[in-house]
């Protein structure tokens, strides 16, 4: 089970970042591939926004992204690596703030602040404690219609009650947090005066749903009240489809890159 003291110590102290994060796009393509192929499609109804937050940005895969799309962003992690590493990448840039937090606290984030907050391929990682706190905070810093984008783990769903173990034949490959589940969300939310908007269970690179994108927002909102919940078991075929689309079209900057030649 990832603590924060092990979340820290992995992305602040052993892991090396060689391409900045993007190496975790592969399967896409590339991160441009994945951002405007499968991020996009399911945040554009909330973008842009006049203040974003950003939790855990890591070395700024998404930010690149986030940051045209608003008048602020507010980036917070729990590693000053990682927001060392965007106070460089995006230096000189006025519209960003950074903050190195404890894990799960938001304290330094306004009440009824933020319009959007993003997270994603971060909190996988994270522990029903800390991502309940999350929640809670959130409760707190977003606006009246202000709406949270959250990816983590759904791999709690598979866990025995009785022993605490994985249901036979699942493995935990990609380090999600066994205490995670969609329906722990949904129960934390509304317990804070959040609503689950919607919550899209998805694979990652197999064919177990370990995954959850959720979309909350508060109580009395303008984006209503109901929870719908779709099980996406063609998640990675999407992200296969957006691969082989960068491969023909994806020369940009952001993408591969021409100097690898044809293939």
């Amino acid at each position: 089970m990832p603590t924060i003291e092990q979340n820290n110590e992995l992305w602040d102290d052993k892991y090396e970042w060689p391409e900045q994060g993007d190496e975790w796009s592969r399967a896409w393509g590339g991160v441009s591939s994945q951002w405007f192929g499968t991020l996009l499609p399911r945040l554009k109804s909330f973008v842009p926004a006049s203040t974003i937050l950003e939790i855990a940005p890591g070395f700024g895969r998404w930010t690149q992204f986030l940051r045209p799309l608003c008048s602020k962003l507010v980036l917070v992690d729990v590693s000053p690596k990682c927001i060392a590493a965007c106070q460089r990448r995006f230096a000189g840039n006025e519209g960003i703030q950074y903050h190195v937090n404890d894990g799960q606290s938001l304290a330094m984030v306004a009440d009824e602040s933020v319009d959007f907050a993003f997270s994603f391929d971060s909190l996988v990682h994270v522990e029903a404690p800390v991502l309940v706190g999350y929640l809670e905070q959130l409760a707190r810093t977003l606006a009246p219609h202000g709406v949270g984008f959250l990816h983590h783990s759904n791999i709690g769903a598979f866990v025995n009650p009785g022993t605490g173990e994985l249901a036979d034949g699942m493995v935990n490959r990609h380090w999600r947090a066994q205490s995670v589940s969609a329906e722990l969300v949904r129960q934390a939310c509304n317990r804070n005066a959040l609503v689950c908007l919607s919550q899209e269970i998805v694979n990652w690179g197999g064919h177990d749903l370990t995954d959850t994108i959720s979309v909350v927002t508060r109580t009395g909102s303008k984006w209503g009240q109901n929870n719908v919940v779709r099980h996406n078991g063609d998640f990675m075929r999407e992200a296969e489809y957006l691969a082989g689309l960068a491969s023909l079209y994806d020369w940009g900057q952001l993408g591969r890159g021409a100097d690898e030649g044809s293939k």
